[in-house]
């Protein structure tokens, strides 16, 4: 066979691993579309036109109480402006804990699952406004930035662990440990770069089949198995990297074999048939999985969607990262998305300051810096092309003379929808050509004498423009 054959067998190959990859993204959106676009709608719209004048004043009688306020701070959390979780945690962890039990006990006395009661659960799991769902995902997240419970008090974190990611997560999709692991030692590590398992660069956010492909990325991230490689690739570059493998893969058997075991097991002894009990661990366990994969891949585009380079090649932190002023949805500062990569110990009530104080920089390189919208927003109007209608109505101006705003709102727009089609690769380069050889690109970075050991060196390419 000559090389012309082989090369022209490996390419067509290829094309079809991205077919059936893309295939299977739309598969993902379209049980999304089935089973939670319309949970997520209405509550959204509800609480946006009325529901939140309900669901506010209530809250706030809760989270104001004095008593309330010192148990929080003087006995949950280590921090102080952690406290500003204490109320949405034990709403959300009682919600979630009332709607399984009641799933469980129709599934052992009925044997099963009637279908409109499955739709309550997802509304329910959504809950008001998304908040029952953006509570949850928010504070795995959040725990999984302080792992081993070191969040709360060392008297508290002792017996709960980092309980919404490991524990509680699994009823929203959350793999145990996934966000300790991968989102610390890869995403925000690499800052979203080449080698993060999330990487959405090489493919147009403004692209239809595109998003298809991402989204199959992002569920392989949401399964943790895509993580996992990672981990092995980069095995001795950090002994962080190698124990995160081992963790994350514990967490994987958790997730994937002895909880689902448990849950089949203890409704089989209930009474159930062993159909009807893998059909509620579908629906009830796994959906969540399932749907999140999803809205994340939207979400990661909403907050990496643009991309701009330097003189010298590197991404352009201010772009690459958006950020939201005044936001409707907002979860404890996720909307302040360029501080959180960047500014990680800023507290949640510093947040705004800390975008204020870059007014000059997001000036100069027009910075992806919106208000008054949703981060599930942006990223619709960036996938629908409507630039225009995002920065007319959203782009925050930080030009130092409040005239001076950009008089053509064309050529903004025009600005944005290029960074949100720029791509450092094709997909198709990324997976099969960059992936494949990228410790061996990080070993040449070592030996050229520009970075000085292997975990610099991911870092440094994972930002810049590389060969």
């Amino acid at each position: 066979m000559t090389a012309f054959e082989q090369l022209s067998i490996e390419s067509h190959r290829i094309a079809n691993v991205i077919r059936i990859r893309r295939a299977l993204g739309c598969l993902l959106t379209f049980n999304f579309m089935i089973f939670w676009l319309l949970p997520i709608i209405v509550q959204g719209q509800s609480w946006r036109h009325g529901l939140c004048r309900v669901f506010r004043p209530i809250y706030r009688l809760i989270d104001e109480r004095p008593a309330w306020r010192q148990l929080a701070t003087g006995r949950v959390y280590r921090l102080k402006s952690d406290s500003a979780y204490f109320t949405g945690a034990v709403l959300c962890a009682f919600g979630m804990l009332m709607s399984v039990g009641v799933m469980f006990g129709v599934q052992i006395s009925n044997g099963g699952l009637p279908w409109w009661l499955i739709a309550l659960y997802y509304f329910i799991w959504v809950g008001p406004g998304g908040r029952m769902m953006g509570v949850g995902y928010t504070l795995a997240h959040r725990e999984g930035h302080r792992p081993g419970g070191k969040l709360y008090q060392p008297s508290v974190g002792k017996w709960i662990g980092n309980t919404f990611e490991n524990r509680l997560g699994l009823l929203f999709g959350v793999v145990p440990y996934n966000f300790s692991t991968s989102h610390i030692l890869l995403h925000h590590r690499l800052d979203g770069g080449k080698g993060d398992p999330i990487f959405l660069w090489d493919i147009d956010r403004t692209k239809f089949g595109d998003l298809m492909l991402y989204q199959w990325r992002m569920f392989c991230w949401m399964t943790g198995f895509s993580s996992l490689a990672e981990f092995r690739r980069q095995s001795g570059v950090l002994p962080a990297v190698d124990k995160a493998h081992a963790t994350l893969r514990s967490g994987m058997i958790i997730y994937y074999v002895l909880v689902p075991f448990v849950i089949v097991s203890f409704l089989v002894a209930a009474g159930s048939t062993l159909g009807s009990s893998l059909l509620f661990l579908l629906f009830v366990f796994f959906q969540p999985l399932l749907a999140m994969s999803t809205f994340l891949a939207f979400i990661n585009v909403g907050q990496h969607g643009f991309l701009e380079f330097d003189s010298e090649g590197k991404h352009i932190r201010l772009v690459t990262a958006t950020t939201i002023l005044d936001g409707y949805d907002d979860s404890y500062g996720e909307d302040y998305h360029f501080a959180h990569h960047f500014a990680p110990v800023v507290p949640i009530d510093k947040l705004k300051d800390n975008i204020m104080g870059e007014q000059t920089e997001c000036a100069r390189v027009r910075g992806s810096v919106f208000k008054e919208t949703t981060i599930f927003e942006i990223a619709i109007m960036l996938h629908l092309g409507q630039f225009k209608e995002l920065c007319k109505k959203h782009y925050v101006e930080f030009a130092d003379d409040s005239s001076a705003e950009f008089d053509n709102v064309d050529e903004l727009a025009e600005l944005f929808k290029n960074r949100a089609k720029r791509r450092e690769m094709s997909y198709g380069e990324y997976e099969f050509a960059y992936l494949p050889k990228l410790r061996k690109r990080v070993r040449k970075l070592v030996e050229d004498g520009i970075c000085q050991n292997e975990n610099q060196a991911y870092i440094y390419q994972a930002n810049r423009i590389m060969s």
